[in-house]
Formats: C-alpha cells, structure tokens, sequence
C-alpha cells in the first residue's frame, strides 16, 4: 500500500487491487444469482438465472481467461451494482426490470463466445433494434424484428463451439444475423468494438472505446457518443501522441496505465471548457472521457482517471475516512464544497496531475514547457494545502492519516522546487482568484458579526469580534459567476496567440479592461477598475475578488487579506454601511477587515460545516 499511498503502484499492486475487484464483482453476481431464485418472475420471459450461472460456471472451468474479459470489463460492474440496487427496491429505472435482469445473459453468451463454447440461450433487447455483447461489439438487428412486444424484445443466440459454424442471433420473427468468425472484425449486422492503441518502445497501450454499451455510462443522462471513422481516427491519433508523452515523462506510470485501464466511454468533445471525465469504484479499468483538444490533455486525463481507478479500488479494501465527519472542505479543483471522501478521491488524483506536470515541464521545450511550469506551480500549493487541511480535520481514520501523511511526503518536497517567480506569481492569482470566488459563492458570515463591525465602523463602542469567528459553509449560497481574468491568466501560459487576440477584443469573453489590465499585471488600472465595479455591483462577487488581486498585486497587504481570505465579509459589512446615507470606500472596508484578519492570523483553510 505504499506504493499506492506515494502516488505508484506497479504490476504486482494493480494486481492486488485487481484480485479485490474480481472477488467483489464475483460476490455481485452470486448475489444477483440469489435474488433471482427467491424471485424468478424477475426473469420474465427469459431463461432462468441457473442456466445463465450455469453457462458462465462452465466458461470459467474451460477458459478462465475469456470469463475474467467478460467479469473485468468495466460495464459489467456498473450493470451488477445497478441491477441488485433495482432488485433489492432501493433504485428504479424506465426499463423493464427483466431487460436489465436478462442482462445477465448476454453476459453468460459474451464470455462462451470469447471461450468458443458452444451454447444457445436467450437475451434481451434493450432498445429494440440492437443487442450490445459486452467487450466484443455490438449486433444491429435487421429492419421489421423490433415490434414492440415482450417477445420481440428477445433474441436468440446460439452458437455449436469453435470450428462448428459461426454465431447466430436469431430474432422472434426468424430473421438472422450471423456474427464473422472473427469477432474483431466487421460484417453485416455486426459491429465489433473501437480499438485503439499505440506502441513507444516496449511499452504498449490497448484500449476499447466502448461507444455502444448500455451499461458503459455510469452518470444518470451522460451518453456516449458513438465513433464514426473519423473520430476513431481522432482518438487514436490523440493516444497514440498521448502515451509517447506517458513514456517518455515516467515510463512506470505508463507501464501501471496500461496494466489497469482497458477502456474509455467517448463522450461528445470538450468546446469551451476543461474535457469532462469521470471514473466510478463500480467500473474498475474504465473511465467516461470526452474526446480531448491535445494530446497533453488527454495524457493528463488518464493520469487523472488512472489515480481514481487506482483508490476506489483500494476503497473497497480498507477505510480511510470517517463515514460519520460531516465538514465541508475547499478543493481548488472544484465550485462546490466537498465532504471528506470526495476531498481525498480528488487530491489523490492531483498528486498523480502534479507528478505529471513535475516531469513533463523537464522533458518538453518551447511553449509547451511554459504551460507545464505554471500548471506545475498552480497545482502543487493548492494540492498540499489540501492534504494538510486533511491532515488537521480530525475525519481520518488512523490508516486514514498515514495514507495522507504518506501522500504529503511526496508533494511537501515538490513544492520547495524552485520556479520561475512569474509562474509563481501567476499561478497564485489563479489559485487566490478561485478561492475567493468560491468563498462568496458558498460562504456566509455570522449576521451578529456583521452587525458588530458595521456598527464599530460607525463609532459604536462595541467590544471587538474575538476567537477568530468563521462564516457558516453551504453549497451555492449565491449564484455562480464566471472568473474570467483567471482564464485570461492561465492562457498566458496556455495559448499565447489566443491571449494576445482575446486582449484586443476582450468583449468576446465578457472580459473588462480591469480583467486585461490584471492579467497584464498593471495593478493601478485593475484597482481602479474594479473598484468602480463594486461600486457599481456591490451585490456581485467576481469585482470583489478581482479588487483584492489587484490591491494585493499593488502591496495594499491588509485591504487584500480582507477580501481574500474572508470576503463575504468585506461584501456583507459594505452592504449594510451602503444601506444608509452614503456608502463607503469599497477599499477601506476591505482595510477594516483586513486587519481583524491579519490579527487573527486567519489564513488557515476554509471553514468547515460539521
């Protein structure tokens, strides 16, 4: 566990996680199995759950490799939790239950055709025209054999053994697609499943893009896109550019890739935005990904899904957090507050995103080295910031603490490397920019302690708020709102000629001369700029952080440890002094925060909600 705790893990490990998934997914099934004996009429019309039992039982005796295909393709995990949750009655679904049911042997005909065991059974048709085989490919039924009747959405596939003719799907109205001897070829009616794959030296990645499976997709409304020539094309070209990048920044990390990830659900591409991916602990070797814009981007994103593979896998080992610890923590990876659980899933990620991004800025030149440098200075203060909020929160079980502290010994030491101070520098505005918007976004200050201070600012005698008071935590207390500068900031870096086009015509991202002029790092204009934008929008929250990454850029400390570390504050202490006669000077509000702020040494991480 070592291993895995420092961010690796090598054949041996992935081994170990992989035994544990296949004793779950074992478990699942004879589960699934009993539930079906106490309740038969579950099956429908199809064949009993036996004779699917039965089938798979007798392709593990003969060919234990074809059955582990079949048992350790990602979907089947995602179809095994799924089904038992429906069958138990605590999840519903707008298909029959005995569709999803029956699935059970389309697997059992999935695993005898990879055997070459001869069988006949029956399977369901999901959607009336198509019957998907999981990790082969996918049968398209002929024209007119989808009435819409029970027993038309039945199949029968039936198959004498390997040398014995070819495997027919025959539907209820007789008609017959007959499946080519090899299974990974094309023919009429049968379409086998996307490959892609690449080779750098003796490291090799194989990999399925499983467009077809109703099951791939473990997000409820989140389908795959399906390939055509083109876009398979597309993401071979990617994986092919992204795994020379993979083996040439740490061989061994490829090398663990390739052992545990066998597939990728292709969602619709990204546009605007980071591309979406996602893994689940129910689909072990499998990852939902939309199709990349470079092939840095989709190294980046394997590493990524690769270190969710890696811990929910050992997840369903051991325990690492407190299930009863009801905080909320900041994670500068996302908008929303997130619990404990979620908190590690996505700093272990980042470890593997930062010891990638460690390696490449050494291993790439030119523009592209740049990007590495600032995505490397961006990623590993706020993952250690992280892992010491994790470390301080009490919700650790004790194996809990020594994985994290595990974890820390690595990252601590990255970010005492050295860096350009423009990266640093850049990289902290982004990284202050996102905090504070997600502070205004999901946080809210004690009204008693507003009220204090706008009556202190007033002349009151009141005592001052002492014990460092903390603001209340709840996810999306306000509106989100886009941060444009820090889009700005990061394609400095990213896409220098995108940059330059978007300062001359910043309209087309909604972006003000303020956002241009921080951006540029001319922190007089930015100030000025922003601060008639408060003025101007009180109520909103980006010009708020945008004034104190501006009053910070220009060494206003105090009026910038106001907004920046408590701005709710700042925000709700200038509403209430606005709502009488005239309002104040936006900066002296921050300033009067700002030292309560400085006294009480509050720069700590987020507040938490228990």
């Amino acid at each position: 566990m070592t291993q895995i705790s420092m961010g690796g893990g090598d054949h041996e490990a992935i081994g170990l996680l992989r035994e544990g998934q296949r004793s779950k997914r074992l478990l699942l099934l004879r589960m699934i199995r009993e539930a079906l004996m106490t309740d038969p009429a579950a099956m429908g019309i199809l064949p009993s759950a036996r004779s699917a039992w039965d089938l798979l039982s007798r392709v593990q005796y003969e060919n234990v490799h074809a059955f582990d295909a079949v048992l350790m393709h990602p979907s089947t995990g995602v179809w095994a939790s799924h089904v038992l949750r429906r069958l138990r009655g605590v999840k519903s679904g707008g298909i029959p239950l005995w569709v999803e049911v029956g699935h059970f042997h389309t697997l059992a005909a999935a695993a005898a055709m990879r055997a070459g065991v001869g069988f006949q059974t029956e399977v369901p048709v999901h959607d009336g025209t198509t019957v998907h085989f999981p990790s082969l490919g996918t049968v398209t039924l002929p024209e007119g054999s989808g009435a819409q009747s029970a027993r038309a959405r039945v199949v029968t596939v039936r198959w004498a053994g390997r040398g014995a003719g070819q495997v027919a799907v025959i539907t209820a109205r007789g008609t017959c697609v007959l499946l080519p001897e090899s299974l990974e070829s094309a023919a009429p009616g049968w379409r086998p499943l996307p490959r892609v794959g690449a080779t750098t030296g003796q490291h090799v990645l194989r990999l399925v893009l499983d467009d077809e499976d109703p099951y791939g997709s473990f997000e409820e409304g989140l389908k795959p896109v399906q390939l055509n020539a083109q876009s398979q094309c597309r993401w071979q070209t990617l994986v092919e550019r992204a795994w020379e990048i993979l083996v040439r920044t740490h061989a061994e990390t490829a090398d663990s890739i390739a052992d545990a990830m066998c597939s990728l659900v292709p969602l619709a591409p990204a546009v605007k935005t980071e591309p979406y991916s996602a893994t689940s602990p129910e689909s072990f070797g499998g990852a939902m990904m939309a199709l990349p814009k470079t092939a840095t981007a989709l190294a980046v994103g394997l590493v990524h899904e690769f270190q969710h593979v890696k811990l929910g896998a050992l997840l369903d080992l051991i325990t690492l957090t407190r299930e009863e610890h009801g905080s909320l923590h900041y994670a500068p990876w996302r908008n929303d507050p997130r619990p404990v659980s979620g908190l590690l899933q996505g700093v272990y990620a980042y470890q593997g995103i930062v010891g990638f991004w460690r390696r490449y800025r050494l291993t790439s030149s030119g523009q592209e080295a740049l990007w590495a440098e600032f995505a490397y200075a961006l990623w590993r203060s706020g993952t250690l910031a992280v892992l010491d909020d994790l470390m301080e929160s009490d919700a650790l079980t004790d194996l809990g603490t020594w994985f994290v502290s595990s974890m820390r010994s690595v990252v601590g030491p990255w970010c005492e490397e050295p860096l350009s101070p423009l990266a640093e520098s850049d990289a902290g505005v982004v990284a202050a920019d996102h905090r504070g918007m997600w502070r205004l976004r999901n946080s809210q200050p004690s009204p008693s302690e507003v009220r204090t201070m706008a009556e202190r600012w007033n002349g009151s005698s009141l005592p001052q708020v002492s014990g460092g008071a903390v603001s209340v935590v709840r996810a999306d207390v306000l509106p989100r709102e886009a941060a444009v500068r820090s889009q700005l900031v990061r394609l400095k870096w990213e896409d220098p000629k995108t940059f330059e086009w978007l300062r001359r015509h910043p309209e087309s991202v909604g972006a003000s001369s303020a956002d241009i002029a921080l951006a540029d790092g001319d922190f007089g204009t930015a100030l000025r700029g922003y601060a008639q934008q408060v003025r101007s929008r009180p109520e909103a929250s980006s010009p708020w952080i945008g004034l104190g990454l501006a009053l910070r850029g220009h060494g206003r400390a105090r009026a910038a440890a106001g907004l920046l570390v408590r701005p709710e504050l700042v925000r709700a202490v200038y509403l209430r002094l606005a709502g009488g006669e005239a309002a104040p000077d936006p900066v002296s509000v921050a300033d009067y925060v700002g030292r309560q702020c400085l006294m009480e040494a509050a720069v700590s991480p987020p507040p938490h909600l228990s």
